[in-house]
This record gives C-alpha cells, sequence and structure tokens, in this order.
C-alpha cells in the first residue's frame, strides 16, 4: 500500500476533489467530465474509484532523451557488465550499448546527429499514470497541464508538465536527471502544498518517466538536443569557520557584483548601498528598494503566463532548502524560467557560498524574530 505524504499538514487540500482513481472507460459508463460520477469500485486497491472521463491506460512505449556519456560511465562502474563502451560506433567515436536494451545511441540523418534514448514501456507509463492520477492531478491536473482542482486556487500556480522547464531541480543542464526529480518529490518545496512524498522508490522510478513523456514533441525529454545533468556540483566550502567574514563579503556581493537587490528586497541603506557600489550621491535606486519586485516567468498555465515574487528573505519561506549547502545549489543553479540566474561560472564557487552564508544569516536573524525584522526594516526605511 503506498503510504501519505511524510507531512500531515495540508492533508485536506490535497484531498480537495482529489479521490483514488481506477482504470475507466467502461463501456455504458460514460458520464460528463466534471460531474463527480464515478465507476462502481471492482475492488479495494488505491484506484478502485474513478472519473469516468479519466482514462488511466497509456496505449503505447516511447523513447526519451536519455543522458549522455558521463551518465554512461558512471553506470558503468555502478553495474559491470551491463553497460558496454563500443569503440565502432558514432562513426568511429566510440558509444555506450546497454546488455538490455533500455538505452540506445541513434542516429538522426536529417540533422546528422547522435543522442541516447531511453526505452519506456507502456506498462510501466500506465503504472506512472495511475501514481500520478492518485497522487499528484489534485493539484498539477489529470493531463499535467497544471490545473488540478486544488492547483486553480493556488498562486504561484502548480507546474504544468506540457512544459519541460523546472524551477527547483538545482540542475544547470537543460532538463533535470531522474534523481534530481526524485530528490525534488521526496523533499517537497518548502512554504507550498508540494509536500514531501513518501512513495517507493519503483513508484517514484514510474512517475517521473510518465511526467517525462508529457513533453511536447521535439520539447524536453523528446528534444534530441537537450543536456540532461545532476545536481550541481559543488566545491568545498571555503568559508568553514569564518562564518562573519563570508556574512560580510557575501552582503557585498549580494549588493554589489550580482545585483541580487533588483529583484529581491534590498538590505542595506541606500548609503551604504552606495558605498558598496562605489556609485555616486545622486544615483537613484528603484523605488521600494526594501521590498521584492514582481518579476514575469515563462510558466503559463492554460495559456496565462505566470507572475512570480522573488522572496524576501526575512519574511518568505525558501523552497528548496535553508542549509548552507541547499542555498549554494540554487544559487548556483539558477531558477529556470524565472528572473534568477545561473551563478555558477558567473561568480566564483567562493563569493555564491558568501551569498549562501549571507542569505542564510538573513533567514535566522529575521525570519522568525518578528520583533527583530521590524525594527531591521524599519531602520531600512527611515521609519
Amino acid at each position: 500500500m503506498s503510504k501519505a505524504p511524510l507531512l500531515g499538514v495540508g492533508t485536506a487540500l490535497l484531498a480537495v476533489g482529489l479521490v483514488s482513481y481506477a482504470n475507466v472507460g467502461q463501456e455504458g459508463h460514460e458520464a460528463e467530465a466534471g460531474h463527480g460520477e464515478h465507476a462502481p469500485a471492482s475492488d479495494e486497491s488505491p484506484h478502485a474509484h474513478a472519473p469516468h472521463a479519466i482514462s488511466l491506460d497509456v496505449p503505447e512505449d516511447t523513447w526519451l532523451l536519455a543522458p549522455g556519456e558521463e551518465w554512461f560511465e558512471q553506470q558503468a562502474e555502478l553495474h559491470p557488465g551491463r553497460f558496454t563502451h563500443d569503440d565502432s560506433l558514432f562513426d568511429g567515436e566510440g558509444g555506450w550499448v546497454d546488455s538490455q536494451g533500455v538505452y540506445e545511441l541513434r542516429y538522426d540523418e536529417d540533422e546528422d546527429y547522435y543522442s541516447y534514448w531511453q526505452h519506456v514501456s507502456a506498462a510501466q507509463l500506465t503504472r506512472g499514470r495511475r501514481d500520478f492520477v492518485q497522487f499528484c492531478s489534485s493539484c498539477h491536473g489529470f493531463q499535467g497541464d497544471g490545473y488540478g482542482r486544488s492547483g486553480q486556487y493556488l498562486r504561484p500556480a502548480p507546474r504544468s508538465f506540457k512544459q519541460s522547464n523546472f524551477k527547483f531541480t538545482k540542475t544547470t543542464a537543460d532538463l533535470p536527471s531522474d534523481a534530481a526529480l526524485m530528490r525534488l518529490i521526496q523533499r517537497g518545496l518548502q512554504g507550498t502544498p508540494m509536500y514531501p512524498w513518501d512513495l517507493s522508490e519503483e513508484q517514484l522510478t514510474d512517475i517521473i518517466q510518465y511526467i517525462k513523456s508529457l513533453s511536447p514533441e521535439e520539447s524536453g525529454w523528446r528534444d534530441q538536443f537537450a543536456e540532461i545533468g545532476g545536481i550541481v556540483e559543488s566545491s568545498p566550502d571555503p568559508w568553514s569557520g569564518r562564518r562573519d567574514e563570508a556574512i560580510t563579503k557575501g552582503e557585498e556581493i549580494y549588493h554589489g557584483k550580482a545585483n541580487c537587490y533588483l529583484c529581491h528586497p534590498g538590505y542595506v541603506t541606500v548609503e551604504r548601498m552606495r558605498e558598496i557600489r562605489g556609485d555616486a550621491d545622486n544615483v537613484q535606486y528603484r523605488d521600494m528598494l526594501s521590498y521584492p519586485a514582481l518579476k514575469e516567468s515563462d510558466y503559463d498555465v492554460l495559456g496565462k503566463r505566470q507572475m512570480i515574487m522573488p522572496p524576501d528573505f526575512t519574511w518568505h519561506q525558501v523552497r528548496s532548502g535553508t542549509t548552507v549547502q541547499d542555498l549554494f545549489e540554487t544559487i548556483a543553479s539558477g531558477i529556470k524560467g524565472t528572473a534568477m540566474p545561473q551563478w555558477k561560472n558567473a561568480l566564483k564557487d567562493e563569493e555564491i557560498w558568501a551569498l549562501a552564508y549571507y542569505v542564510k544569516s538573513l533567514i535566522e536573524g529575521y525570519k522568525n524574530e518578528p520583533g527583530n525584522r521590524a525594527a531591521f526594516m524599519a531602520g531600512l526605511r527611515g521609519e
């Protein structure tokens, strides 16, 4: 039996409009979508009840883009004998061969391009769809379009998997690896109804393959030119044991080199800002400097573009973790489809670490300390 989310809070929200869904399409029992009528239960499985208009079967196998050479090298070490390198493939450049036939190197004659692909069976996609409808559709929609019964009332809206951007997978590649997606689902997103899910690894693997299969043609996992990557690699923490130095450096980078204040709040006075940036006394900064600035995103639900408010670290919940390591990963990888850029290689790793320490200090010093925060903000605003 599948388990519920690790966190019980919000169970009622997830339950809105969510019943256990079964395979449907039984002759003579068609019902209009949205009327709330359900097929009679034939057993006590989690999928024993379903709206008649919702099909749970995926009828065909599919091929989805697979990771590249480095991933296969890692798998060859983890699974000796399954993956071997054939030097004769790829016009003599060589390529990896999967003895089980799940992964295959293919050549596109029109594009003169080689890429690896993963075969996913209809049976696995059907398992993934059934669990997706059971556990995910209330927010993400029966078809993964981000317009579930509960999701209609959430802002920002739940992810539409018809788009292939993922905000919090912490990868610098075009697409996240299965492992990155699995970690996100298992950890959840703090401050949202996306709770940590205590499902088996097998269930999550099936759900992930189904989510990937929702990519439109020539997009996401159907785009042979896309790159799949894991969670951004982080160097050793260069500020270990020097927290105060890191925070001071982070404050300078935040308001200076990285210009974080253009979206997030500025957390220094105008005078201190000019000092950090070396600006003249007549330089003006954006209005409402100590407040975040609402930004457009690349995300839409049913054609409606989603606006996103960058977090105020003294007030809002940071979605993908608040340890210094978590913050480093988020800053380094950026948040795809939003105004938050990827800072890996744009800043030195030691600068990203310093930013992480600074953001952590704002969270620890003010987020759950209303008195401290009120005094801090009043000082910034000259109140």
